[in-house]
């Protein structure tokens, strides 16, 4: 909600003040020496690098206060809509404050994406206080709805009360107790609220020592779901870092400041502000101190790093012109690892216990093992061969409820192990066997690239209370939440259509079926993929080349479009719309990283030398992305339309090409063939290059279609870019080890498909997200009778079902729905990093059926399709991911014809029977460790190394 400015700002911060009394009263035994003293006044001792302002020297000395200024020249920004507002409060920053802002423009993409996981703590049923302090989703083992705030600001609505903690009872009336909840806008253009009850207060530090606690909130309120957690530092960070301090400041309004925080802060307080700084020496192992300016409400706020990418700590405290304080990140992850609670009475989501340990067996570091029966016997097997016991062991427990028990325990000693920074995720799940995924559950330990793969190594043997435990490489999605912090689970979901709107009763942007007599040309990459889209570039009887694109690197691609430009008439015209999401920061600004993309060519390049050949006549823009972007995770289209411009300004529409596969020389393998001779290939020459669908059709009906979308989405997303101040995705790349690289199994029978001609009467239909995708594949998922076959890159259910937005999960449902009615249904997806057994995981716990006949993968699959019975095939670009069929904007056909079901049958039936697996290989080697780079900075990937984006990681490119 929008709380009413306070009636008394006074009463307010007397309150606050109050409150900073009791804290300092007990500043001695808290902070040593000349410590934090818990948000200290507008009062200066001797200023830490700040510059002298009048009469402040001769202020009183420091004292408690809830909030501090250290320097009057660091800036405070604006958020406005999830984003960093263009406009500071300072008139004329100094020279060093220039830099901040110049650095945080660097790193804005990094610093936008943790907004959303901000807010504001608001109470109801106080009288005192509407809100009292500043709140944000932490990286907590795995649990995605824990926010962290102060100890000084929970205690206000919370107590310790039979062995748990409880809401205190209500002010004025004690019969209802406080309620809390936590709004993550809270912003100066008073946007719609993002409200989340909280739940559960977890933990209270005790005596506020050090000033930590944690609160559960709930994962979703209406249709909204919180945002993701930050992620913590996990190391120091450097000396000069650029340093934002996140939170909601209050309004402090003592007569002879009242000006100069104005120039600073505005005249609205109590909304999300962003502030900037840097670190500041004083900081000890029990905090870092900081120069970035705060008010009352900044109790909670999270540091963020900026250049390490992750949050340095929590503020806590202050002392005018001399530091602010933070507790530090490091210090989070260890009260997060030895979780102080346990042992309390909780009264939701329980933890593991603290009392008597469960039965079990833990393996130690010397050979020995503890036996825990409840009674603990530690036994040491020597040469002597001791033996125990007359009967055989019992055959391990499989069931659900079992592992589910053990999880929690398991976890508890895993992170409790000299490798616990290692653990990334623990979890009940089913398990694998060399002939694939069986039906019984087990205890999965994920642990990040590079750690050991024996359970003793994290203190626990292979069975944890008659359950399996099992350790595994984690998959990349935990990777990059666990790890990286990056919210993947909900990939920047923002609804059906997010931002995008477009009118489809208007005639040029109708998406209806069209029966007519088509041209059709169909064909597959590796082996016919650049040679038939070489002679579609190489048209030379049109003068208009529009196209919507999510990448376009390949010299081979590019070399064609400048070809282009360069015999172009005057009345010839290149449109082009760029995802872009990359910008020219990342390590492979592209993804034109190594391997098969090793001579890729960033697109920069390409769009200034188009600029240059074709002046005005070259138009262009980038998609409009991120949370108030058009599109919210990407433009991810792959559509090229050729028009002829005929006297008098008319235009003529003449064909189309349409494909899974971007302008990247992974998908348009650059073979200087003809299409007809793609036959004679062989499976050494294609191996490494990816599996894509293409069409090409000529029909002047749905060419035009398929150009008035693109020239819209070329306008829309100019006026949206122009609009916007920033790059709205986040940059940061991933760092992989070349041996984590796979490619297919050689196969027993390979063969290399020619392109099919058709020229007859068919029924197509375009589809278009977020415009009529989920709508009309759902039909066509319902038409099943005989054979579902879906070939697609991605099959990507949430962790739980019915988190996953209606949309997708209806589609999901369907498609659950025909193979249970007896349809032949075949899933062939692709596996990228150890991502198989995820997918296979949640299918089989969605209720699909995941064996060898229904379920196979191979690497380099990377194209969009299905084939229905024998009369209709779907191709395009839509990953299955609530947003590849929902907000992002890609293109499929729908093609009614026989001949072109059987075609892409026929290639199906040779991929699942020559590439396809079932069985996750056992992992047999340890791999060298996944790095992060953040965004804006520039780097060289190392020696065996590949850098890649978050997508293309997740295999969402």
């Amino acid at each position: 909600m929008r709380c009413p400015v306070m009636s008394d700002d006074e009463a307010y911060l007397y309150r606050l003040r109050a409150l900073a009394r009791k804290l300092e009263a007990r500043s001695g035994k808290r902070f040593p020496g000349r410590g934090p003293s818990p948000e200290a006044p507008l009062m200066g001792a001797e200023p830490f690098g700040a510059e002298p302002f009048g009469a402040m020297e001769s202020a009183a000395s420091p004292r408690a206060e809830l909030e501090a200024i250290i320097r009057w020249s660091r800036p405070v920004l604006w958020i406005n809509r999830d984003e960093v507002d263009e406009a500071w409060s300072l008139g004329v920053p100094d020279d060093a404050d220039q830099d901040l802002i110049a650095e945080m423009t660097a790193h804005r993409a990094g610093i936008t994406g943790i907004i959303p996981s901000v807010g504001r703590i608001e109470l109801r049923n106080n009288l005192h206080f509407a809100w009292c302090g500043t709140g944000w989703i932490v990286d907590f083992d795995g649990e995605s709805d824990i926010v962290i705030t102060n100890a000084h600001v929970a205690d206000i609505f919370a107590q310790a009360a039979g062995g748990r903690f409880t809401f205190r009872p209500g002010i004025p009336d004690p019969t209802v107790p406080q309620d809390a909840r936590i709004d993550f806008r809270e912003e100066i253009s008073h946007s719609a609220p993002r409200e989340f009850p909280v739940t559960e207060v977890i933990w209270v530090s005790p005596g506020q020592r050090p000033d930590v606690a944690f609160l559960r909130v709930a994962r979703q309120a209406g249709e909204d779901r919180l945002a993701p957690p930050v992620p913590l530092a996990r190391g120091p960070g450097a000396e000069d870092a650029l340093l934002a301090v996140i939170g909601y400041p209050g309004k402090d309004d003592r007569a002879e400041y009242a000006d100069r925080l104005a120039s600073i802060f505005g005249s609205e307080f109590g909304i999300k502000r962003l502030a900037l700084g840097r670190p500041t020496p004083g900081g000890t192992e029990d905090w870092i101190t900081h120069d970035c300016s705060t008010l009352p409400g900044s109790s909670g706020s999270v540091i963020w790093d900026a250049t390490q990418g992750a949050a340095a700590g929590l503020h806590f405290a202050g002392t005018a012109f001399t530091n602010n304080f933070a507790v530090p990140a490091r210090k989070l992850r260890e009260i997060i690892r030895t979780r102080p609670w346990h042992g309390m009475e909780r009264p939701a989501s329980p933890s593991v216990s603290g009392g008597a340990p469960a039965p079990g067996w833990v393996a130690r570091p010397d050979g020995s093992m503890d036996i825990t029966v409840p009674l603990t016997l530690n036994l040491r097997l020597g040469d002597g061969g001791l033996t125990l016991g007359g009967a055989a062991a019992a055959p391990p427990r499989s069931d659900r409820a079992s592992a589910e028990a053990a999880a929690p325990q398991v976890a508890a000693l895993a992170r409790g192990s000299a490798e616990a920074d290692k653990v990334l995720a623990v979890r009940a799940e089913y398990l694998f066997d060399a002939n694939g995924i069986t039906d019984d559950l087990g205890v999965v330990v994920a642990v990040a690239p590079g750690a050991p793969l024996k359970p003793a190594a994290y203190g626990l043997a292979e069975r944890h209370a008659d359950v399996r435990v099992v350790i595994e490489t984690a998959d990349p999605a935990t990777i990059a939440e666990e790890m990286f912090g990056f919210g993947v689970e909900r990939e920047a979901f923002r609804g059906r259509r997010a931002a995008y709107e477009r009118d489809l009763g208007e005639p040029r942007f109708s998406l209806a079926p069209v029966t007519d007599r088509i041209r059709l040309r169909l064909c597959v990459s590796p082996e016919a993929g650049w040679p038939v889209l070489r002679e579609f570039l190489s048209i030379r009887d049109y003068e208009q080349l529009t196209i919507g694109m999510y990448h376009v690197t390949a010299p081979h691609v590019i070399a064609a479009l400048l070809d282009f430009a360069g015999r172009s008439r005057p009345t010839s015209r290149l449109t082009l719309t760029l995802d872009r999401q990359r910008g020219d920061l990342a390590v492979n600004p592209d993804d034109t990283s190594g391997g098969t993309k090793a001579d890729d060519i960033p697109e920069r390049e390409t769009l200034a030398r188009l600029s240059a050949a074709l002046g005005d006549r070259f138009s262009f823009a980038k998609a409009s992305l991120g949370s108030g972007g058009l599109f919210p995770t990407a433009y991810h289209i792959k559509v090229a339309v050729w028009t002829d411009r005929l006297p008098g300004n008319r235009r003529e529409d003449k064909l189309l090409w349409l494909s899974s596969g971007n302008w990247q020389s992974s998908n348009q393998q650059p073979l200087g063939i003809p299409p007809a001779e793609a036959p004679g290939l062989h499976f050494e020459d294609v191996a490494d290059y990816n599996r894509e669908w293409h069409a090409v059709i000529e029909h002047p009906g749905l060419a035009a279609t398929f150009r008035a979308h693109l020239e819209q989405d070329q306008l829309d997303n100019a006026l949206a870019s122009a609009a916007e101040s920033r790059l709205t995705a986040r940059e940061d790349s991933i760092l992989v080890p070349a041996e984590a690289l796979e490619r297919p199994r050689t196969p027993g029978s390979f063969r290399a498909f020619a392109p099919l001609d058709l020229d007859e009467e068919m029924t197509v239909q375009p589809l278009l997200t977020p415009d009529n995708y989920p709508e009309v594949v759902l039909s066509l998922v319902g038409e099943a009778q005989e054979r579902l076959w879906i070939q697609n890159q991605s099959f990507n259910l949430w962790k739980t079902p019915e988190d996953t937005p209606a949309h997708f999960l209806a589609l999901a449902e369907a498609i659950r729905d025909r193979q249970r009615a007896g349809v032949d249904v075949r899933i062939l997806f692709r596996n990228l990093f150890g991502s198989e057994r995820n997918v296979i995981r949640r299918l089989k716990a969605f209720g699909m059926e995941t064996g060898p006949d229904h379920l196979r993968y191979f690497p380099t699959n990377h194209t969009k399709g299905m084939v229905i019975d024998g009369h209709t095939v779907m191709l395009g670009s839509q990953n299955l991911t609530a947003a590849g069929t929902g907000p992002n904007r890609d293109a499929s056909l729908v093609i009614r014809h026989p001949a072109a079901n059987a075609y892409f049958a026929e290639l199906f039936e040779h991929d699942w029977t020559q590439y396809g697996e079932n069985a996750p290989q056992p992992e047999s080697r340890r791999l060298r460790p996944v790095m992060r780079v953040a965004d804006g900075v520039r780097t060289e990937a190392p020696q065996g190394y590949v850098a890649l984006s978050l997508g293309a990681f997740l295999g969402e490119g």
